[in-house]
């Protein structure tokens, strides 16, 4: 008898460690479970996921980050198109089949992958559920907004990611690497809000295309961490589109007259011909003195975060190059994009930071 109760007693424990174990790793749902989406719609979800699509700007790169790219099972024609980060960070991903064009894809081709779960972006709710009615998947709408102003919302579509994929560490581990960072990027810089500050300017900054000198981004994210005064912050908010761009007129890039002008690489070949010896940009300050910036093109079907930081790191260190002496803008590039996207090769990784730096390294 009393080898026979040492046994189930044996048993139990053994049971009891094992059930511990699998709710440490992972929490145990029914077969199915709901919950909100980031535009407050209920969605009714499978516990086990193993196929997923990322729909319109920005989807399939949150999903990226998240480390999902394994269970994307198909990607929009545009994501074959061109170069972004998180495609060279998993060039798998364009062997994927194609499940229709832009900003949406095509309903019969997303049913052909099979997924589980669909993910979408810049969509509305009633266009949302027309979508899950003619597929019969799950529809999830999730938000890819602007860095400087909505941080939160971008963290709140981490974790709803995080929570329906069981990725919960990984959503956690990316939100504490950009706090970390933004957060370097402030105690490096708010001491110099005591010295007289530089007037800088952002132009060339791409919305659905290519622009010049005179597309801006009144709330741009690297002059905000690193305290800088951008001079079109003074902006009408009511001018300002996340969408659409913000647009100067050259007029009031004169009168800003500023000290040092940052360029996004994607406008650099128009922006360069803008500020010709033959036109009056010549005379701003910032070119007689030769302080141009170029900066990595970030704003690529929806944001590239991960360039953002990147844009960030070295606006400080052009803008305040004593307090940061000690940091190797190719090293730190290289550390913010591992943290996104795990082990790149180097020679993906120089193609991704290519052309940041003065301008006089690009012929200016």
């Amino acid at each position: 008898m009393r080898i026979k109760t040492h046994f189930i007693i044996l048993c139990l424990a053994v049971s009891i460690l094992f059930v511990g174990c699998s709710n440490s790793s992972r929490p145990i749902r029914d077969e199915f479970f709901t919950l909100h989406d980031m535009l407050g719609r209920e969605v009714q979800l499978p516990d086990h996921i193993e196929r997923i699509v990322g729909l319109r700007a920005g989807a399939l790169r949150l999903l990226v980050y998240m480390d999902a790219g394994n269970l994307i099972a198909g990607i929009e024609e545009v994501e074959k198109q061109g170069i972004r980060p998180y495609t060279l960070a998993h060039p798998e991903l364009m062997e994927l089949p194609s499940i229709g064009p832009s900003m949406g894809g095509d309903a019969e081709l997303i049913c052909k992958v099979n997924p589980n779960v669909i993910f979408i972006s810049y969509t509305t709710a009633s266009d949302a559920d027309a979508l899950q009615k003619k597929t019969g998947i799950p529809v999830v709408a999730i938000e890819c907004p602007e860095m400087g102003t909505a941080l939160d919302t971008l963290y709140s579509s981490f974790r709803l990611i995080g929570e329906i994929l069981h990725k919960k560490s990984r959503a956690d581990s990316l939100i504490s690497y950009i706090e970390n960072s933004i957060s370097g990027l402030n105690t490096r810089t708010l001491p110099a809000e005591n010295k007289k500050k530089q007037k800088v300017y952002v132009g060339g900054v791409p919305y659905s295309g290519i622009h010049g000198i005179n597309s801006t981004q009144p709330y741009f994210p690297p002059f905000m961490f690193v305290n800088a005064n951008n001079v079109a912050s003074s902006i009408d908010s009511r001018l300002i589109s996340h969408v659409k761009g913000t647009y100067i007129d050259k007029e009031q890039i004169l009168l800003w007259d500023p000290d040092v002008l940052f360029i996004d690489l994607s406008g650099w070949e128009l922006v360069k011909q803008e500020l010709s010896e033959n036109s009056p940009l010549f005379n701003l300050r910032a070119v007689k003195n030769d302080c141009i910036h170029l900066l990595l093109p970030y704003n690529n079907y929806a944001i590239n975060y991960e360039l953002v930081l990147i844009n960030s790191w070295y606006a400080g260190k052009a803008l305040y190059p004593e307090n940061f002496s000690d940091i190797d803008i190719h090293k730190k590039a290289v550390e913010i994009l591992h943290a996104f996207f795990g082990e790149i090769p180097n020679e993906d990784i120089q193609l991704m930071i290519n052309g940041l730096g003065p301008s006089s390294q690009n012929n200016f």
